[in-house]
């Protein structure tokens, strides 16, 4: 492990030099005091350290030994970060947060690993990218995670499938939709209504978004669907201006089925 781990983490170049902020009023030199605190001095002049935080050389550290003892890799962890060191004990904090090595248990084939707040939940429903098998004491990659994206794009497959089962499209302005009456309607769409951008005379800037005009969506007003417009129609800005209920021959003719 690097002995400069902490420093790549944690802290940032200093404020001042070539990053110095623009527009900061010169100093008088007849003025300055004759000493001063390093600390005051930095702090007064903008010259600073920040925090950062930056785990992707963790990360990476902590992927190059996936396969190796646990026991081990703590160790040269423990060897380059000191619990003395504020800086250096905020990156062992993170450790926790990518690494499951406490806790750790198998239950009829399945990992469980600690919570956050807790009580066990299983590896795959959990944030760590990483876990200490408890029978063997190897860190292993956990496969089974699911990142934020890939949430996002099983959320949105699902929304799909969900979306195919109730509504077929028709062409721009006409979908095919099985409302919450049991029966499959033809419904005709248009853009909601819109009028031109109008000056903010108070700032004297034209706001650029267009101002949305009243409209009723019929479909809505009937009530035949709770679920929000773009979620209905499967995309923003649109509204129903017509509906019209298919009767069972249209709806097998068409291959809908409830």
């Amino acid at each position: 492990m690097r002995d400069d781990m902490a420093k790549l983490i944690v802290e940032r170049p200093r404020l001042g030099g070539h990053g110095a902020r623009k527009h900061r009023p010169l100093k008088d030199l007849d003025l300055a005091r004759d000493k001063i605190g390093m600390g005051r001095a930095a702090s007064e002049t903008g010259d600073r350290k920040m925090l950062n935080e930056n785990l992707a050389p963790l990360r990476r550290y902590i992927t190059g030994q996936v396969g190796r003892p646990w026991a081990k890799v703590w160790a040269e962890i423990c060897a380059n970060l000191s619990v003395t060191s504020t800086v250096q004990q905020h990156v062992r904090d993170h450790i926790s947060d990518l690494v499951a090595f406490n806790g750790v248990t198998r239950c009829g084939g399945q990992v469980l690993v600690l919570g956050r707040w807790g009580g066990p939940k299983p590896l795959e429903t959990s944030w760590f990218e990483f876990w200490v098998d408890p029978a063997t004491g190897i860190l292993r990659r956990n496969r089974q995670l699911q990142t934020p994206r890939m949430k996002r794009k099983a959320r949105r497959k699902e929304w799909q499938s969900n979306l195919r089962k109730r509504m077929v499209e028709r062409d721009a302005q006409r979908q095919y939709h099985l409302l919450d009456d049991g029966a499959w309607w033809e419904v005709t769409l248009e853009e909601e209504p819109t009028a031109p951008a109008k000056p903010n005379y108070r700032s004297r800037v034209v706001n650029g978004k267009p101002l949305s005009l009243p409209f009723v969506d019929v479909v809505l007003r009937a009530g035949l669907s709770t679920l929000p417009r773009h979620e209905l129609y499967g995309r923003h800005g649109v509204y129903s201006v017509a509906k019209r209920q298919l009767s069972r021959e249209e709806a097998k003719r068409l291959k809908l089925r409830r």
